[in-house]
Parts: structure tokens; C-alpha cells; sequence
């Protein structure tokens, strides 16, 4: 029976993929906008270790900062969910309450369909650029230290990333119901996850308080944990515990998303047949 109800929501995976295909412009000015980012933050980090007195910040010597600095980048741009802009738009343009008498979970609707971008962004962006990225860092600046296994844990990282990605998109959307202020709390999803992640400084470089109350949050298995998997730079242990904690923040998370979801919709007004 549970596979029956999910067999339903495949058909948004489906057109999940299809709209990362058909928009491959907007895939393709992802890419540059991806690339102007890492250069730039590529040459920042190149200076502050050019005039540091020590070879390693936060535990990370420059070729392993470079790799981080392109893997935090294309995770933010391979896990990034359209959930919230989804709301967003249906409440702005009137379909919140079509969107909401379809026979089909509002919920899952929005998260199988980010799975389906998710695909489609996995083959027309996150493969060129992890391997163009780790080609240069590993050839061109002296990369060591990633194994196979690495990579292959990588993988389920991610995708706990963006479900976590897609979860907070949720329950920050619900508050356009009320606010009607999407830009604004774009903004602000984008730089508190951002921050607090590790995708715009590494979370090595925080005082040990803030990582030690952060390593217990959803955030770091957003970004930080994913590279630092990618990189080698955590045990076995370390790896089952981070993936148990992402595991129970989606757990969490949704069930709060799932309640203040049902609490939200009842507020929703709907005019006409």
C-alpha cells in the first residue's frame, strides 16, 4: 500500500527532471554563476594563506580549502529546492487553493518534485563540475587523501542535504501564508542556512561552543558534512553519527512541516468551484 501511494508522486520526480532538462539555459547560467563564485573565493582564500604564517587554517591546507570552497558551491547549487518559490508563487498567482483540492499531499508533491530536479541537475550539473573542480584541485594544486569509498559516502550526504534543503524550504514557505513577504524570507533562509551550514566560512574556523551546539543541529549536514566526507577528513564512527542526526533532523523537521502545515491551510480561503 505505501508503495501504491508513492508510485503516485513518481510522476512529479518525473516532471522534476524534465523541467532541469528543458530549462538547460538556466542549468548553464547556474554553472557560470557557480564558477564565478569559486574563482573569486578560490583567490580570497589564495591570499589569506598567502600571508598566513601557518600552512593550515581550521585543519585545512589550501588545496583542501580550494576543494571545499568548489564543493560547497555546487552543493548549494545541486541541493537547492524551488519548494519555497513554489509556494511563493501559487499564493501570489491564486493557485494555492487548486493546488491544495488535487487528490495528491501538497507536501509531497514539492519534495518529489526537488528529487526530480535533483536528478536532472545531478547529470547536467553537479557531475561536470565535481569532476572538472577535483581534476584542478587534485592535478593542478596537489589534492590528496580522497578515496573511493569517499565518494560513494558522499553520495547519501548529499541527498540528506537536500531533503534538509527541501524540509526548511517547507516550513519557511509557510510563512508567506501570513507574512506575504517571500523575497525577504528567501533572503534570510538562504543566509541563516547558509551561515550556520558552513557554506560560506567552514565551520572549523568557529569558536568550539558554536560547533560544538551546531555538530547536534540539521545544519551542518547540509554542507559542511557532505565535503568534509568528500575530503576524508571524518571517521567511520564519525560519518554513522552525522548520517544518524541528518537522518533524525528529516525525521523532525517533517512531522513539525507536516503539523504546522495543517494548522496553516486552514486559514487558506478558497473563492469559486
Amino acid at each position: 500500500m505505501i508503495l501504491n501511494r508513492i508510485k503516485k508522486y513518481l510522476i512529479f520526480v518525473k516532471s522534476g527532471v524534465q523541467t532541469s532538462i528543458a530549462y538547460r539555459a538556466l542549468v548553464f547560467f547556474f554553472i557560470i554563476g557557480g564558477l564565478v563564485e569559486i574563482v573569486l573565493m578560490g583567490l580570497l582564500w589564495w591570499a589569506i594563506y598567502n600571508f598566513s604564517p601557518e600552512p593550515e587554517i581550521g585543519g585545512l591546507k589550501f588545496p583542501q580549502m580550494l576543494m571545499y570552497v568548489i564543493l560547497s558551491s555546487a552543493i548549494a547549487e545541486w541541493t537547492y529546492s524551488e519548494t519555497f518559490n513554489s509556494i511563493a508563487h501559487d499564493i501570489r498567482d491564486g493557485m494555492i487553493g487548486m493546488r491544495l483540492m488535487k487528490p495528491v499531499n501538497y507536501r509531497a508533491q514539492l519534495c518529489f518534485t526537488t528529487i526530480g530536479n535533483f536528478l536532472g541537475k545531478t547529470v547536467l550539473f553537479a557531475l561536470p563540475v565535481l569532476t572538472a573542480g577535483t581534476l584542478v584541485a587534485v592535478f593542478g594544486f596537489g589534492l590528496d587523501g580522497i578515496e573511493w569509498y569517499n565518494l560513494l559516502l558522499f553520495l547519501p550526504a548529499v541527498f540528506f542535504a537536500l531533503l534538509l534543503e527541501d524540509t526548511i524550504a517547507f516550513l519557511f514557505g509557510q510563512l508567506t501564508f501570513k507574512t506575504q513577504m517571500p523575497f525577504g524570507l528567501n533572503m534570510l533562509k538562504g543566509i541563516l542556512v547558509g551561515f550556520l551550514s558552513g557554506a560560506f566560512v567552514p565551520l572549523a574556523l568557529f569558536p568550539e561552543w558554536a560547533q560544538t551546539v551546531l555538530a547536534y543541529t540539521p545544519f551542518p549536514s547540509i554542507t559542511s558534512t557532505p565535503v568534509l566526507i568528500f575530503l576524508g577528513r571524518l571517521s567511520g564512527i564519525e560519518i554513522l553519527k552525522a548520517f544518524g542526526i541528518a537522518v533524525g533532523w528529516i525525521v523532525i523537521l517533517n512531522i513539525i512541516a507536516q503539523l504546522w502545515y495543517k494548522a496553516t491551510v486552514r486559514h487558506v480561503v478558497v473563492f469559486g468551484g
